[in-house]
């Protein structure tokens, strides 16, 4: 047999290189399908596996919340504890000689008759702390729960929406992520009748601190009816005033008494103050995080449409 001529091997190899490209083209498409990057790589999760994942999700972003309510109700309670060591120089005042003359002397004529309240809160002010340091606290602790609630919930949007398409997302994906679920909330929001829920759905931080600061007060011994009339007037500061009016009563019960027991007694009348306030800040913040995490994971719902 002769020999393949050079031109012809070249010829024959090429035909079969271009044999088996084609070959390995067709077996590719047999068994991966025509549209071999249509699919994930991995199998296809079942619907309900991915719900239960994002509920669990839910679950923890709310765990999260909770504990971050906790803290913030905790610094109210800190703040007043930290002023309690005032109550003694307070007290020394009270009793001094020149508090006892602010206290007799309103009986006295042409004196002023509010002139002993006025001393007592003042030195209130001076020693323990002020309607202003009382209110910017409150707030401060409120203000923080519902923007930590906010953080949460935009982390929880980012692992709702890995869950759901599965891959990381980049940087510039995570507000898209955050504004889904706000929109997926405001569907159900508006489809709902539930006034609560709404203020809840928004997360409003100057709705949800007044909604919440207006039950902390009167928890804290301030009457209803009273901080709605004061309401015209600066209702905040007011009722303020009027807790520290509270502590103040608490007092004055004792102003004829030794120094030592005004201290007691003053003490005593924070550590209750600090306690219905904080726990009121926690109560009612967990409150708005129930009605907000009932939206999360009704929103899952919509998200796996």
């Amino acid at each position: 047999m002769k020999p393949m001529s050079k031109a012809k091997f070249l010829f024959v190899a090429l035909l079969a290189i271009v044999l088996l490209a084609f070959g390995a083209i067709w077996a590719f498409n047999a068994f991966m399908g025509k549209r071999p990057y249509s699919e994930p790589w991995q199998p296809q999760r079942a619907r309900a596996e991915v719900a239960a994942a994002c509920q669990a999700h839910v679950e923890v972003a709310a765990t999260k919340a909770r504990e971050s309510i906790r803290r913030r109700s905790q610094e109210f309670r800190d703040f007043i504890d930290s002023r309690k060591s005032g109550a003694k120089p307070f007290s020394e005042d009270m009793v001094s000689l020149y508090g006892k003359w602010r206290a007799v002397s309103p009986y006295l004529p042409r004196i002023d008759k509010d002139g002993h309240k006025k001393y007592v809160i003042d030195k209130f002010d001076q020693h323990l702390f002020s309607v202003q340091d009382l209110t910017a606290t409150m707030k401060r602790a409120i203000e923080g729960a519902v923007k930590d609630v906010e953080q949460i919930e935009n982390e929880l949007a980012v692992a709702l929406r890995q869950e759901i398409i599965g891959p990381s997302l980049a940087p510039d994906e995570i507000p898209v992520a955050a504004e889904e679920l706000k929109k997926a909330v405001e569907r159900l929001i508006s489809a709902s009748q539930w006034d609560a829920t709404k203020s809840a759905g928004g997360l409003m931080v100057s709705e949800i601190v007044a909604s919440v600061a207006t039950q902390v007060l009167i928890r804290m011994g301030v009457s209803a009816g009273i901080l709605t009339a004061g309401a015209a007037n600066s209702w905040w500061s007011f009722g303020g005033s009027l807790v520290i009016g509270i502590l103040v009563d608490v007092m004055w019960e004792w102003i004829d008494d030794p120094a030592g027991d005004i201290e007691r007694e003053m003490v005593a009348a924070l550590d209750d103050i600090a306690a219905r306030g904080a726990d009121a800040i926690r109560d009612e913040m967990t409150a708005v995080l129930e009605a907000r995490q009932k939206l999360w994971a009704d929103s899952v719902q919509q998200l796996l449409l």
